[in-house]
């Protein structure tokens, strides 16, 4: 993966519990997210217990993939003395279609071509030490 002027490395992963099963699900490249068997809604980020209905009755279930973005924020990191300055990179909401919404952003698009309703479909990336899911956008069909 090429140098995107930030760090995606979110540090350690947790050794038990909801963002560990994340984790687990994504190293395996699969997109899964939790789903209350009580209340039905569907939750990002991992968690024990419902945020809806308090239920401790979530499941893991395969996520499509698709959402659509609903806020983009470009970053236009500072140079240090010296040196060019890195590249700008937007942060982006995506809600998915499955309900949560997601920050994330889009690796190789530039920030001016990101807008509000662009669709999108969900990748597992890795560095080093993390997996983690990134978007990129999909292309209409005309």
């Amino acid at each position: 993966m090429k140098n995107t002027g930030y760090d995606t490395n979110a540090g350690p992963t947790p050794a038990f519990g909801p963002d560990q099963e994340f984790q687990k699900y994504i190293s395996d490249k699969k997109f899964h997210l939790q789903q209350c068997e009580d209340c039905g809604i569907v939750i990002f980020m991992p968690r024990v217990i419902c945020p809806n209905c308090a239920s401790l009755t979530l499941k893991w279930r395969p996520a499509c993939g698709l959402g659509t973005i609903y806020s983009q924020a470009t970053l236009r990191p500072r140079s240090k003395a010296g040196e060019p300055p890195p590249p700008p990179h937007s942060v982006v909401l995506v809600d998915l279609d499955e309900g949560p919404r997601m920050m994330s952003h889009l690796p190789g698009v530039a920030p001016e071509d990101i807008h509000v309703g662009m669709r999108v479909q969900a990748r597992i990336e890795s560095n080093e030490t993390n997996y983690f899911i990134t978007f990129q956008a999909i292309k209409n069909k005309l």
